[in-house]
Order: structure tokens, then C-alpha cells, then sequence
């Protein structure tokens, strides 16, 4: 008589889930470090939002440069740009947050307030108006509009810290009446990026009318 054991399956870990999606740790750090590293170098003469902003359309135009080469498409809801899968299983667009991937999993992290088309994607008796009609100078396919507002709507969530930034790809569940986003129906953490040691700020072009050389004493 042969006695089979049977090993539990266990569930798969971030990256493995990150891979689901056809992503990666590797490819959302490449799309997150530019506006990363602008941010953090910006002088104290910069406006208070400027960092911020650096991280959000560095971070949005870094990833549409990786993933449209692999055929996901940039897609404009309600002025909200969002990144849809090629097969339409998930869409989602770049927001900062408080106690992102806090490695106590029972802390959620939270948000900063979000606008109508966030609340429209978790509310889908809300109606919105797509960007094909709000943004008169983008043209958009009103079936490519249609299938991104049908698309599961995640957010990257993004928090800087001194040494760098805390990352987690999650599903928002509930928003407040303030707009702030509290609760999750899913979430995927993902490594830290670390900008210790990062030299890309350096990485500017030779413009040819200035030659030093630098030799240690």
C-alpha cells in the first residue's frame, strides 16, 4: 500500500504576484527611481509640491516608456491617467501615501485625498464622464475608454523617507467623504527603493564647453 503525501501549496509571495500582472520589483523601481532622484535633489529654493510632482509625471512617463513595449496602454479617465493591462485585468496610476508597505500588514496605509475618477472606479453608480469628452485634444477609442473604466483600478502607492522610497502596488476598497482612501481590498508589497549610493543625478549629457580633469591628490 502507497501513502501519498500531500504538501500544502503555499500562497504566492509579492513578487511571485507582481509577475501575475507582468511586473516586477526590478522594472517598478527602474520606473520610479528618475523622478525619485530629481525629487531628492531639488534645493530648498523649490516649491514645497515640487518633489511630489517630480515623483508623479517622472514615475507616470518612466512606466508608460517600459510597459508600452509590452502592450499596455496609457489611458486618460476623468484627467486620472491610468495604465491598462493588455488584457484588461488591471489598470492603475501613481499615488503617494502614509504607511505604505509598513511591514505590519494590520496598519493599512491611507492617502491623501483623490479626486472623482478614483471614486468613480469604486463606485460604479457614479457617472462619470469619460476623458474622450473632457480632454477635447487627446483622442482616445471610446472602447479603449470603456474597457479601463471596467478594468480593476489599483494604485501604486509611493511614501519618501530619508534614505528613499516605500512601495506598494494595492487595491483600493473604500474612500471617505473627504476622499481619502482607508481601507483595501488587496495589496502587494514591494521592496524598498534605496537611493543610497545613486549617482544618476550625475548622469547629464557632456555639452562639450567644459573639460576638467580630476585626479586624487
Amino acid at each position: 500500500m502507497t501513502v501519498a503525501t500531500v504538501v500544502p501549496l503555499s500562497p504566492p509571495n509579492d513578487e511571485e504576484r507582481l509577475a501575475q500582472f507582468g511586473l516586477s520589483t526590478e522594472l517598478i523601481h527602474m520606473g520610479m527611481r528618475p523622478g525619485l532622484t530629481r525629487a531628492a535633489n531639488r534645493s530648498s529654493l523649490a516649491l514645497r509640491s515640487t518633489p511630489g510632482t517630480d515623483i508623479y509625471h517622472d514615475g507616470m512617463e518612466q512606466l508608460n516608456r517600459l510597459l508600452v513595449q509590452r502592450g499596455w496602454d496609457l489611458v486618460y479617465i476623468d484627467h486620472q491617467p491610468r495604465l491598462l493591462h493588455p488584457d484588461r485585468i488591471m489598470a492603475f496610476t501613481i499615488a503617494s501615501g502614509v504607511d505604505v508597505a509598513n511591514p505590519d500588514r494590520r496598519k493599512q496605509p491611507y492617502t491623501r485625498r483623490k479626486g472623482d475618477a478614483t471614486r468613480g472606479a469604486l463606485d460604479q453608480s457614479v457617472n462619470e464622464t469619460a476623458s474622450l469628452f473632457d480632454m477635447p485634444n487627446i483622442k482616445q477609442e471610446e472602447k479603449l475608454v470603456a474597457e479601463t473604466e471596467a478594468a480593476p483600478l489599483w494604485l501604486l502607492l509611493h511614501e519618501r523617507t530619508e534614505r528613499g522610497m516605500n512601495l506598494e502596488l494595492s487595491r483600493p476598497a473604500v474612500m471617505t467623504e473627504s476622499g481619502r482612501i482607508t481601507d483595501w481590498s488587496d495589496r502587494i508589497l514591494i521592496k524598498f527603493l534605496d537611493l543610497d549610493g545613486d549617482f544618476t543625478v550625475f548622469d547629464q549629457p557632456d555639452d562639450g564647453d567644459i573639460d576638467v580633469n580630476v585626479e586624487p591628490r
